[in-house]
């Protein structure tokens, strides 16, 4: 599954200012980036983990401040936009829950009583989520609320933090975090979530929900053993791993297991390496990477040995592929 970023021209200064290159830190994880001005890029689970915990490194408060919080709905995702669109911020909170997923591997958890919703922010798989996350999402939120009704002076009832936050933060939440070890948590008043939105917008809801939906069932749906073996060579391959040793070892198992698992699906792993292989090249072109740059990335030796193998998986040659691609945009 690819996560798609996008950085608009305020977070590339804040970059600047915090003396990060952001095109070093891509490339330690295996991402090559041609055109930065595109602010536009996809990257695999694992890489997103990873950007994330060096980037937590670099970041202050105030960045994570600046980085979060808008005022401006037209740099929303549409999976945050759906959220801005809704009724009020209960649904708010409601669709930003559901479609998170779908923008991050991060599970945002809601609890509800009769006076409160509370948020809470982890990884999917339950590991301690690093600051400048779950500070991104409590601020976020926030924003999308005070932004949609239109009352700045909306603040949650509670917040719960695993770290100690600057004073600018403390601030614009308008309340004191608890520090809690391995805890985060924003509570809203249910009265302040039902005052209604400014911003909804039923038409849009209707265009966006069936696409969001979609994305949330192909991510549902494709749990099978050689989806596991396709995500691990979209985050190895970049590095020159493309062995069945190799990959079991990352899987946690034998390569016998492996190529029996894969045989129980009616598949291979060389089928699931071109496979892979494929859906990178496709990927990468939809970017506007050059060739050469997709040959290192999908591991081959050389420009014209991939031309050949794309061409036995497709049918089409890979300048074929890129007037298509092209023509549709």
């Amino acid at each position: 599954m690819f996560y798609n970023i996008n950085l608009e021209p305020e977070h590339l200064k804040l970059f600047n200012m915090l003396d990060i290159e952001l095109e070093t830190i891509l490339r330690r994880v295996g991402i090559y980036r041609q055109d930065l001005e595109s602010n536009h890029f996809q990257i695999s689970e694992k890489q997103f983990r990873d950007i994330i915990s060096i980037l937590d490194k670099y970041m202050d408060d105030d960045f994570i401040l600046g980085f979060s919080k808008t005022s401006d709905a037209t740099k929303f995702n549409p999976e945050l936009f759906v959220g801005y669109c809704a009724e009020n911020g209960l649904e708010c909170i409601r669709r930003i829950a559901k479609y998170k997923k779908i923008i991050a591997p991060v599970k945002l958890t809601v609890l509800e009583d009769k006076e409160s919703v509370s948020i809470m922010c982890g990884y999917e798989e339950g590991e301690v989520i690093p600051k400048g996350m779950y500070l991104h999402v409590q601020i976020c939120i926030l924003s999308i609320i005070r932004m949609a009704t239109g009352k700045n002076n909306i603040n949650p009832i509670k917040v719960i933090c695993a770290d100690k936050v600057s004073k600018s933060i403390s601030e614009y939440l308008g309340e004191t975090p608890h520090i809690v070890e391995g805890i985060n948590q924003i509570t809203f008043s249910k009265d302040d979530l039902m005052i209604p939105f400014l911003s909804k917008n039923n038409m849009m809801w209707c265009y966006l929900e069936k696409e969001l939906n979609e994305r949330l069932r192909e991510l549902d749906t494709d749990k099978s053993f050689s989806s596991l073996v396709r995500k691990i060579l979209i985050e190895s391959l970049p590095k020159g791993i493309c062995d069945a040793d190799k990959i079991a070892t990352e899987l946690g198992v034998s390569k016998r297991t492996l190529q029996r698992r894969l045989s129980n699906e009616n598949t291979t792993f060389n089928k699931q390496l071109n496979h892979t292989r494929e859906l990178m090249v496709r990927n990468y072109l939809n970017l506007g990477m050059s060739v050469e740059d997709i040959t290192f990335l999908v591991n081959y030796a050389e420009p014209k040995v991939l031309a050949r193998a794309f061409k036995s998986w497709t049918g089409m040659s890979i300048s074929e592929l890129k007037k298509s691609t092209v023509s549709k945009k």
